[in-house]
């Protein structure tokens, strides 16, 4: 196959995207073109020399000259018809709107879209709303034949949907930002000595980088030996901060600059502490995941995007934006707690084994683009389950609302006396706070009780999930007690009191047409599944169950579930194998 990539920047290729074009390269026999407007004689010779052909296209990212953009639009329309292309994949604005259209005009190309964040133009702080409109328009045209979409995050999905940019129905597919290449960025220790924080980012306004002089001016008047680093080049566009802002700030001696660097690495080996207080609406940002993977705790704002990569209390804090104080007061934490830096660089570091590995984004990718083999079950997996959302009654949420605020205030005291004891027992945070794959297929926070504590071997390795769950972690979980704070999660919209579990979105249960009809209703505090076996069950008695749930939900059935819940809190889990043999029955495409 042939394959055409299309940038706006010319080193964000190799920065961003080359693992993901060594992967396709390396997938089968295809020839691969990079495209992108500045002429780096630096990094062609690289793409060359990885066996890649660069074609230079123009395109200015901050223009809104018509004529700039049309010609833009007129020399990818003159590529693809020259080299027709089997697939095209552009990224960030202005490369998804133009290679869309150019796409529209060339016969059998397959185009993807890959949304690496939607930027300044749908953020709060833009108040143009023409400019916003026009953008969503041109949107709508490049991405509406587009195969599959792809975000980084689900608030850009959202608000795509808002927009009108998405078509009824049209696939999209989440996936973990970027990825990062652990071996590239391996785990370092925070060294020794001074406690260094380090931001890294394009010197915008909207990055934060006034919050973060401020909060370090707050910092350094009562712990002058705090450093305070920022690294990152300057930008051609108008929210960019102004060099005698920054001359002020070195000459204050409130911070060090660092210039700007093609290699992130030894400046993040020689930092304590990462910090984005951005305010921009980011995909997923690179450096965040760089930073977690040389094993870094993460300060960063609760903006689309950059909230995803942290775990509070876990492997660092989220700030609300634009507010300086709190970014002081989380990064104070740091200050207090010398050992604070190296635990949640620990957890950071593990969440990118976990999540974050560009290997496990880029398999995703190269499925969904059909460069690497998958089952038609598989491939589909990755699509939104938007178009299997089963309605709701609006009783059932009103159901939902009444009995969890009548919840949240009956089990108060008990739940503060939870909280206490799992503290006490296991060290704070006392809440355990992870994504889960919702209902449409959109990610959730769950929150949850502490049931492990984060002890590891010789090696510095987590031990075993059983090691590591307490007596107190394991009467939670019998009694559910662990689950309480879920009525939060209820309240919000996001669960029901009775559903299928929560997984992981990545869950295999979560997979698939029938991971799509899995997450046509919100995930429940208890379910089907849970009452007839739960533990005892293999995956694939789980999802039958579920399955079965979902086709005979009614407000009859989740009272019936709800009654077997208080019966299995008390006298335990069994598996009801006549209800497993109905639900079997019931998917005439299932067997046992």
């Amino acid at each position: 196959m042939k394959v055409i990539v299309v940038a706006s920047l010319t080193y964000s290729l190799l920065n961003f995207r080359r693992a993901l074009l060594t992967e396709i390269i390396e997938s089968g026999d295809h020839e691969v073109i990079a495209c992108a407007p500045e002429n780096d004689p630096e990094i062609i010779a690289e793409l060359n020399a990885m066996g890649i052909r660069f074609e230079q296209v123009p395109m200015q990212r901050a223009s809104t000259n018509p004529a700039r953009d049309l010609q833009t639009l007129w020399r990818l329309h003159r590529l693809f018809q020259r080299e027709k292309p089997d697939i095209v994949l552009a990224y960030t604005q202005k490369p998804i709107i133009y290679s869309g259209m150019a796409a529209r005009l060339t016969r059998s190309v397959r185009f993807f879209a890959m949304q690496t964040g939607l930027g300044f133009t749908f953020g709060e702080q833009n108040k143009n709303d023409l400019l916003r409109t026009i953008v969503s328009f041109l949107y709508r045209i490049g991405i509406k034949k587009a195969e599959t979409v792809i975000v980084f995050n689900s608030d850009d999905h959202e608000e795509m949907n808002k927009h009108g940019i998405l078509q009824p129905n049209q696939p999209v597919v989440q996936v973990a930002g970027s990825g990062v290449d652990k071996e590239r960025f391996p785990q370092a220790s925070p060294p020794d000595g001074d406690l260094v924080f380090l931001l890294v980012a394009r010197l915008m306004i909207d990055k934060g980088v006034y919050e973060f002089v401020e909060a370090a001016r707050s910092i350094r008047a009562s712990n002058p030996n705090v450093r305070f680093q920022i690294l990152g080049p300057f930008d051609a566009n108008p929210a960019s901060i102004s060099e005698a802002d920054l001359a002020a700030w070195r000459e204050e001696g409130v911070i060090d600059y660092l210039g700007e660097t093609r290699d992130v690495r030894p400046y993040l080996a020689a930092s304590s502490v990462f910090v984005l207080p951005s305010f921009h609406r980011e995909g997923l940002p690179r450096s965040i995941l760089e930073a977690m993977s040389t094993g870094r705790a993460i300060v960063t704002t609760h903006m689309p995007g950059c909230r995803e990569t942290v775990i509070e209390g876990e492997n660092g804090f989220l700030v609300p934006p634009q507010d300086a104080s709190a970014l002081a007061a989380a990064m104070q934490n740091f200050v207090d707690d010398p050992t604070l830096a190296t635990r949640m660089g620990a957890r950071s570091r593990q969440r990118v084994e976990e999540t974050f590995d560009v290997r496990l984004v880029n398999d995703r990718l190269l499925k969904v683009m059909g460069l690497r083999a998958s089952t038609s079950e598989e491939r589909q997996s990755f699509l939104s389950a938007d178009r299997y959302i089963v309605k709701a009654t609006p009783l059932q949420r009103i159901i939902d609302v009444v009995a969890a605020l009548a919840g949240s205030i009956l089990f108060l005291p008990l739940i503060i006396i939870v909280y206490v004891a799992v503290a006490l027992s296991m060290g704070r945070p006392a809440l355990f706070k992870q994504m889960r794959g919702g209902r449409g297929g959109r990610a959730f926070q769950l929150v949850k009780f502490r049931t492990m504590t984060d002890e590891r071997d010789s090696d510095g390795d987590l031990l075993s999930d059983e090691e590591r769950t307490t007596p107190l972690g394991k009467f939670l979980r019998r009694s559910r007690l662990d689950e309480l704070p879920e009525l939060w999660n209820i309240l919000l919209g996001e669960m029901s009191f009775v559903g299928p579990r929560p997984l992981l979105p990545q869950s295999p249960l979560n997979q698939g047409e029938t991971g799509a009809l899995r997450l046509s209703v919100r995930p429940g505090l208890t379910g089907w599944a849970q009452v007839n076996g739960n533990t005892l069950l293999s995956d694939d008695e789980k999802l039958a169950l579920d399955l079965w749930y979902v086709k005979n939900s009614s407000l009859g059935l989740n009272f019936k579930i709800v009654l077997k819940t208080i019966g299995v809190v008390f006298g335990g889990e069994q598996v009801n194998k006549s209800e497993l043999e109905s639900a079997y029955e019931g998917d005439s495409g299932r067997s046992r």
